[in-house]
């Protein structure tokens, strides 16, 4: 009986050494963070999650203590998705949770859910909601109409709210849920703008086409127009030249009335030229 209580002491007097040469460690807490105290029994004791947590500063800690570092500040979460349309047509776009933990009950959410409690608890809840919700549309309404994007986000933040946080008490706060913009896969947007580009190319050819059909109609129109003034005024064809050039020289005066021009008119040999003078005279 003597020798056990010589070993209980002996036990006991190691562990209070222990203990006092450990000494506390100091742990800072950032600002907009709590520091979640989860304590580890030595040798005998009660281990487990402290109720109240560690808010900004320093607190003094046994080494067998763990802190645990909880962002208490509206965190966004991302999640990708390639999914396909109402009328099956391949769509990609980001969808956003922005949520944040609940100040001062980050215990219980360590305890119960533990640090990765979106991955475990919220992200594949999270993800089904939306993918179920956007493939209720078309294409051409996800992209075009800002009110289907609207509808979506108030749709998912509500299944979120009551299917998730509400039915486990996930202590955190939904601020609110974005859908970013919805469009076709790369390689789908690469091909579209391949095909607009040669439609474009197409359209300026057949454009390119009617304006020369045009302008060989007008020209062609223009001569049988001339034809038939010379034709009315019993003119040659060289004749006819010389009246045209005669014609445009007006024109470019009348044009320039203030300018000091100067015209030399040469005329066709045979045609409405002007007698040459004679050496008589």
């Amino acid at each position: 009986m003597a020798s056990s209580g010589r070993v209980f002491a002996a036990m006991l007097g190691t562990l209070c050494l222990l203990l006092a040469s450990s000494g506390c460690v100091l742990v800072a807490v950032e600002a907009g963070h709590e520091g979640v105290l989860v304590a580890k029994p030595f040798f005998f004791g009660h281990g487990g999650v402290e109720p109240v947590p560690a808010t900004t500063g320093r607190v003094a800690v046994a080494p067998t203590t763990e802190v645990i570092d909880v962002d208490i500040r509206p965190l966004q979460y991302s999640e990708h998705f390639d999914i396909i349309s109402a009328e099956n047509a391949p769509i990609s776009f980001e969808a956003y949770l922005i949520a944040n933990v609940v100040e001062g009950r980050t215990p219980e959410l360590i305890a119960r859910f533990g640090p990765n409690w979106y991955v475990n608890n919220v992200k594949e809840a999270f993800r089904t909601f939306v993918r179920d919700e956007v493939q209720k549309y078309p294409l051409f309404e996800l992209t075009t109409k800002p009110g289907t994007r609207v509808k979506l986000q108030d749709t998912i933040a509500e299944e979120v709210q009551t299917k998730i946080i509400d039915k486990q008490s996930i202590a955190i706060r939904l601020n609110r849920i974005v859908i970013g913009s919805i469009l076709p896969p790369k390689e789908v947007l690469r091909q579209t703008e391949q095909t607009i580009v040669q439609e474009q190319r197409k359209i300026t050819m057949i454009e390119f086409q009617k304006a020369e059909e045009s302008r060989e109609k007008a020209e062609k129109q223009r001569g049988m127009a001339d034809r038939a003034y010379r034709e009315h005024l019993g003119l040659t064809a060289p004749e006819f030249v010389d009246l045209r050039r005669i014609e445009v020289q007006k024109e470019i005066v009348s044009h320039a009335p203030n300018s000091n021009l100067t015209i030399i008119m040469g005329m066709e040999k045979v045609g409405i030229n002007l007698p040459p003078i004679s050496a008589s005279q």
